[in-house]
Order: structure tokens, then C-alpha cells, then sequence
């Protein structure tokens, strides 16, 4: 639901008066202090916003973004924070229980929770402010319109260095991750060569690509598989030089002269890459799939050219809460794949929110997937655009608040992008 223009400009006296409600920031101390979760498994909320359905949407549609919202302290450029609503399928349309359950500006994201609390219904709107939305009409053109402007930094210019850009697709399984990255590589394969013929500057592009699937639980760093996808999945190993970059033995890397051979590659890679069935999505992404575009000198073979920069597209393993996991008793092989998918994107987390406060010390050797991509951690020119994408499915509010949650704090303190409402609701139980 996008609010009408200027609506979150409105005066105090201009706000419908809910006697009931209250509004709050979330700070981090705050938050193991909040309420308890009610007892009810996740299925049985569903039940209850099925149940309820009409005086929630009824809510929802009286909805008002918060009168005030702090400014946020000065934070990096770094890091741009994104979030994406996927629009409901057709056959989601056609149910009769399901609704509209997150709001979206250009800058919020506004996930509307109906609950049963203490025999009495409420809603709970959950607004997250970050700097770019997109909402459930937006296409991939919208969302490559903001990647463009932080990878055409890596293009080498006559007046400007070229530094490496990273972009971080992140969501629950079934949400329009692995759509959206596969639509935002198309454009720029269709795009990039452009970019270089206008840098006037004598330059190769070469291309590799990996997926990391579960392995077993090391010592000290998840052993987890890198597999190269235009070897037919052969193991690689990876290795750090003398200067700390990461290098792929054994990866294959191919020449692109041209957009069609870009996106070529692009897409054979994806059409291998490994995919599982899950209660969500017949075809699951389980691996963290990496593109790895290196922009070199220009050179006889490809490998002798000097590497000016790197762009690296990064689709991440959709993650799985608790509920998700009691689809799958006695599957060993897929707890086991869920278990290092969660491990390597806590650990991701942690890292970028250390680089993007300007830590000296980042906790990158603890899993596979950040030992690779340490250095979009640590060079302090490089540039990330990380996107989290959401449904507004009732069924799906607790995951994409947690989406929602893991993405923003990337980049900021839960409070300074985080405001609750809570309204309670006059329905009859």
C-alpha cells in the first residue's frame, strides 16, 4: 500500500486519534526487553490472521506513518541499504485470506503485524526507514537504476580510480531474490561495455563464477565447498597472498568481448547452480552463488592483465527460521545445508557492520563466504549495495520483519531506523 503523497507530513491535530495505541523507537537495549513471543507456533498466527482477516485490513487501511522520525546520524556512503516487496502471485490473489501486509514510501517499509495478545486483537505497525524501497510494482529496472550508481564507480576513468563494488541479494526462500539478481546482471551485461567504449580506456572484462555449498563444521573456519560453475562444479581452493587478496585456484575465468557473451555466462551459471526443493519453492537456491567481474588491463591473455577492479554480484542462500526447519525432520543432508547458511549470514552480517562502523578488527575468517569477500570488508573506497527482499504474505510477517531487521543493521543502531506502533483493536473474540 503506498501512502499518498505528503501524507507522512501532516500535523499532530491532522492524525486520527488512537486512544489505544502507542508509538516507540526500538533501541538496542530495548529489545531483550520486549514482550515475550506469545506461545502459539507460527501456524496458529496464521490461523488467527486468517481468522481475523477483515478487521486487520481494516486496520491496515487507517494506517499513518509515525508523526515523528529522528534524523539518523551521519553514516557512511559505503554501504547503500535497500529493501523490495514482491507482488503476491496470481493464485495468492484469488484467496480470500490473504492480504496486504507491509506499506512502502520511497524510504520506509512498513510491515502491519495482527496479532491475538492477552484474548485481545491488535496491530502492530513495524516501520523501518532505509534508503531506498521498492515496492511490490517496482521492476528491475527500478532496482538496477540504484545499483548502476555505486558500480559505475569500479569502471576506470581518465580522471577517477576505479575501486571494487560489491552487491548483496538477501531474503527467505521465495521472496524474488534470485529474480531480482538475475534481472540486475542482464542489465548490466547489457549495459557495461557501454560504460567502458565511454571511459576511453584500454580494459579487458573477465568473468568466474563460484557457488558455496555446506560442507562440515571446522575448528575454527566452516568448511564449506567452493565449487566452480564453469568447471562442472570442480572443488577450488582460495588462497591469500602476501597482500591479503583472495585469489580462486583453480577457477575458471572467461573473456567477454562483447554483452551477449556477458550475459551468456551469466545465465549458465545460474542454470547450474544448486537448487533444492523446500515447503516455499520447488527450486530453492542452497548455495551462495558469486559473480566475480574482474576489470583488467588490457593484455595478450586475459590472466596477464593487471586487475584495476572488481564487481561481485552476490546471491545469498535463501535463509529459513525455526519454522521452517519442522518441514524437514529426519532430513539430515537439508538441516545440515540450513545450519551453514545461517552460520555464513550471521557471520556476514557481523562482518559488513563492523566494516561499515569503521572497525580495525572484522571477524572474517569465521565462515567460507566472508573469507572470500574480505575485501569489500576492509578496502575503505569500495562500495556495497545490500537489498533485502520481503512478501507481505500474512504467513510470512515474522521472516520479513527479520529480514528487514538483519538488513538495516548492516548500516545503522536498531533505533535509528526502527519505529513500532501498537493499536488495539475493538474485534469480538
Amino acid at each position: 500500500m503506498n501512502l499518498p503523497h505528503g501524507m507522512g507530513n501532516l500535523r499532530h491535530d491532522q492524525r486520527p486519534k488512537v486512544s489505544q495505541g502507542s508509538t516507540r523507537r526500538i533501541s538496542s537495549s530495548s529489545r531483550a526487553k520486549r514482550d515475550p513471543e506469545p506461545s502459539s507456533s507460527a501456524f496458529s498466527k496464521a490461523r488467527i490472521r486468517s481468522t481475523y482477516s477483515d478487521i486487520f485490513t481494516n486496520a491496515i487501511s487507517r494506517f499513518l506513518l509515525p508523526i515523528h522520525v529522528l534524523p539518523r546520524a551521519e553514516t557512511s556512503d559505503r554501504f547503500t541499504i535497500c529493501a523490495r516487496v514482491r507482488p503476491f502471485f496470481e493464485e495468492e490473489t484469488l484467496r480470500n485470506d490473504i492480504y496486504d501486509c507491509v506499506s512502502t514510501t520511497n524510504e520506509t517499509v512498513t510491515v502491519h503485524v495482527g496479532n491475538l495478545h492477552l484474548n485481545k486483537l491488535e496491530m502492530k505497525h513495524v516501520t523501518f526507514h532505509f534508503d531506498n524501497i521498492f515496492g511490490k510494482h517496482s521492476s528491475n529496472q527500478d532496482v538496477y537504476n540504484v545499483v548502476q550508481k555505486t558500480i559505475i564507480h569500479s569502471i576506470p576513468q581518465r580522471d577517477r580510480l576505479p575501486v571494487d563494488s560489491t552487491v548483496f541479494l538477501y531474503g527467505k526462500t521465495g521472496t524474488g531474490k534470485s529474480y531480482t539478481i538475475n534481472g540486475i546482471t542482464q542489465l548490466f551485461a547489457h549495459d557495461v561495455f557501454t560504460f567502458i567504449e565511454n571511459s576511453h580506456c584500454d580494459i579487458r572484462l573477465g568473468i568466474s563464477a563460484i557457488e558455496i555449498v555446506a560442507g562440515t563444521k571446522g575448528f575454527i573456519v566452516s568448511k564449506d565447498n567452493v565449487c566452480d560453475l564453469y568447471n562442472n562444479g570442480a572443488l577450488v581452493c582460495f588462497r591469500d597472498d602476501a597482500e591479503g587478496t583472495v585469489h580462486l585456484r583453480g577457477a575458471k575465468e572467461h573473456s567477454c568481448n562483447n554483452s551477449t557473451q556477458m550475459d551468456a555466462y551469466i545465465k549458465a551459471a545460474k542454470n547450474i547452480r544448486r537448487t533444492q526443493a523446500t515447503a516455499r519453492n520447488s527450486e530453492s537456491s542452497r548455495s551462495h552463488l558469486i559473480y566475480f567481474i574482474r576489470i583488467r588491463k588490457a593484455a595478450d591473455q586475459l590472466e596477464d592483465g593487471e586487475i584495476l577492479s572488481t564487481i561481485t554480484f552476490v546471491d545469498l542462500a535463501g535463509n529459513e527460521g525455526k519454522q521452517d526447519s519442522l518441514n524437514y525432520k529426519g532430513n539430515s543432508d537439508h538441516i545440515k545445508d540450513s545450519t551453514s547458511i545461517n552460520r555464513s549470514l550471521s557471520s556476514l552480517q557481523d562482518c559488513i557492520r563492523a566494516a561499515s562502523a569503521g572497525s580495525k578488527i572484522i571477524p572474517f575468517r569465521g565462515t567460507t563466504l566472508t573469507r572470500l569477500l574480505k575485501g569489500c570488508f576492509y578496502s575503505k573506497e569500495s562500495k556495497t549495495v545490500f537489498i533485502g527482499t520481503i512478501s507481505g504474505l500474512p504467513m510470512d510477517i515474522e521472516q520479513s520483519i527479520s529480514t528487514l531487521k538483519y538488513t538495516g543493521l548492516i548500516k545503522w543502531p536498531m533505533e535509528d531506523f526502527t519505529i513500532e506502533q501498537t493499536v488495539k483493536l475493538n474485534g469480538i473474540l
